[in-house]
């Protein structure tokens, strides 16, 4: 529609729009009650958008909200004296369907002034009365809210069961003097949430092709413990298209990384050496057999230590030792007894405590030293040289030098890191626990030292399978640990200008803390379990808008995507009532409505 010199409120009475009905009783600013004409009941009605035109203090208002009950009451019906009529001949004659009332509850989602040529939010402060006609929204109607913010806004999908295009947004988290509307002014945790089939990547992947328009001013790193990110599979829908190369379309400079291959390790963690070694099954083929992951786990402590020793002194450096000598090094140092040390070393007993299991493991020991001396090139040697190699300063990168391209004053970096393990290698949650603590540290570190200096990161940061590593019911300490330190990160990074984003299939295994600090909430099928769904509950703390959500039919059988999303994604989302959405399943959808 063109622009002209009209209020808003003129060019509103101008849209032709179906009316639905008329405000019912009893109703108030945030839910209203909703009569259904007669013309109107035999179409669709839950999830549709819908407005009422109202004046408040000489003002023109438009409020919108979404339509999340509907209710058919017919007062013969429920009288006890009619039941037996019923019950014989299954309906009242003149009474059965012609004495219905439909009625439905409309969620309140904004209100806005449009009294002039813009719209600006408004908070109804007077329920609105009986009689005032109730029309439902269409995409004349949308486009004119948001003529003023087009470069804001973005196009994830229709509103929920029709085919009206509902306009989002997704800010980066400074400030924008450009278009004030694209900057939060403030990061946001955002969470989405789906089992498996529920179009959550589908639904994050759009999210960051959105979050990539701010590429002026903000970076993004994806975490992908699965390598989906990094391999760019399953994430838009469609057979062809493919998330990087959206994303690099839009201006941004797209990285790749795949952790096992390119990035180069601290050599101050020598506790990663060993967790390698245990992963990749160094510890198990050279000095096992262990019978246990615990006495594993202390073999991996053992070498640690002594790496942890060497480094010690200043010519020593993981980064550039040579894998054989080092090898034989330890392995001399564990078979010989120093003194203060009584029949083993003390790096054997640290692993066993009985004569015979220290004997055994002595004898494993030796067995890789004489191998060594021989000349020999057991399996086991490539695996150590492996983890050894994840501490060359050869590599493409480092940690620290990802953590300067996502903080850095360099903005418009798209970073994905694949964490996922080598091929044949067993995936390790403990092992890529500790890789998201050391970079997570990192960035939060730097994000510290620019707000200190009144600057901000300004970054998202995307963890993929987040309840794989973030839980504080976990019974392992590195997860533990690891969420330890995401829930403070996530308590102080938002002044930093660093938003995290957790995808993930369980809203309960996250840590309540991490939750409680969230602003946006996607949600998509499946978290309908009692558990589950009462977290769902407590969220959004709207009995209505939940059962809506429960009702939402399985993707696999409606090939549709649809979703919940609670907090300020949208210009119609001002009151904070959940929005419904149905993602667009077709990528050419996106791009057609978002050109």
């Amino acid at each position: 529609m063109s622009q002209t010199n009209q209020p808003l409120y003129d060019l509103i009475s101008k849209i032709d729009a179906a009316t639905l009905g008329v405000v019912s009783s009893p109703s108030t600013t945030l839910e209203i009650a909703l009569d259904i004409r007669k013309a109107s009941e035999s179409r669709r009605v839950l999830g549709q958008m819908v407005f009422a035109q109202l004046e408040e203090d000489g003002r023109k208002i438009l409020s919108l909200g979404q339509i999340v009950e509907v209710e058919t009451k017919n007062r013969w019906h429920e009288d006890p004296s009619f039941k037996g009529v019923i019950k014989h001949h299954g309906k009242l004659p003149h009474l059965s369907g012609v004495a219905d009332n439909r009625m439905a509850k409309i969620s309140v989602q904004s209100s806005f002034d449009v009294t002039n040529q813009e719209p600006e939010i408004y908070l109804l402060g007077m329920s609105p009365s009986t009689g005032i006609p109730v029309e439902i929204v269409n995409n004349d109607l949308m486009d004119l809210l948001v003529q003023h913010h087009k470069k804001a806004i973005t196009y994830l999908g229709k509103v929920y069961g029709t085919d009206v295009d509902l306009p989002m947004w997704f800010k980066h988290f400074g400030r924008d003097e450009d278009i004030p509307a694209l900057g939060a002014k403030d990061a946001y945790h955002i969470g989405v949430f789906g089992k498996t089939g529920s179009g959550k990547s589908v639904t994050s992947a759009l999210m960051l092709l959105a979050y990539a328009k701010n590429k002026k001013h903000m970076n993004i790193l994806v975490l992908d413990p699965q390598g989906q990110f990094y391999k760019d599979r399953d994430l838009l829908p469609g057979e062809e298209e493919k998330l990087l190369d959206e994303i690099q379309e839009t201006g941004m400079n797209v990285k790749k990384f795949k952790l096992i291959e390119d990035v180069s390790l601290p050599e101050t963690h020598v506790e990663l050496f060993a967790e390698l070694l245990a992963n990749n099954g160094f510890i198990q083929e050279a000095f096992g057999p262990f019978y246990t992951d615990e006495k594993a786990e202390l073999m991996g402590a053992s070498i640690a230590s002594y790496i942890d020793g060497l480094a010690n002194n200043p010519n020593f450096k993981l980064s550039n030792v040579d894998p054989i000598p080092l090898l034989l090094q330890m392995t001399k140092r564990f078979v010989t007894i120093k003194a203060g040390e009584k029949e083993f070393s003390k790096y054997i007993k640290d692993v066993y405590g009985t004569k015979n299991t220290q004997e055994r493991l002595l004898g494993a020991i030796q067995k890789v030293r004489d191998a060594l001396e021989r000349g020999q090139s057991p399996a086991y040697l490539k695996t150590w040289k492996q983890a050894l190699a994840m501490f060359s300063e050869n590599r493409k990168t480092n940690i620290a030098k990802i953590c300067e391209i996502i903080t850095g004053k360099n903005r418009g970096n798209f970073v994905v890191l694949d964490l996922s393990p080598s091929e044949g290698e067993i995936e390790n949650d403990n092992l890529q626990a500790l890789f998201l603590r050391l970079i997570e540290k990192g960035i939060v570190e730097s994000g510290g030292n620019l707000y200190a200096k009144g600057d901000s990161a300004n970054c998202l940061i995307v963890m993929d399978e987040a309840h794989r590593f973030i839980s504080s019911h976990s019974p392992d300490s590195r997860i533990k640990d690891l969420t330890r330190e995401i829930v403070d990160a996530v308590r102080t990074t938002r002044k930093y200008g660093i938003g995290h984003m957790f995808i993930t299939q369980s809203l309960e295994s996250l840590d309540d803390e991490i939750i409680k600090q969230m602003r946006i909430f996607a949600f998509g099928h499946g978290l309908t379990m009692g558990s589950e769904l009462r977290k769902v509950k407590e969220i959004i703390n709207n009995q209505a808008a939940v059962n809506l959500y429960a009702s939402f039919i399985d993707p696999s059988n409606s090939g549709k995507f649809p979703f919940m999303f609670f907090g300020p994604v949208s210009p119609f989302s001002a009151t904070g009532s959940p929005l419904f959405v149905e993602i667009y399943s077709n990528y050419q959808d996106y791009c057609i409505k978002n050109q």
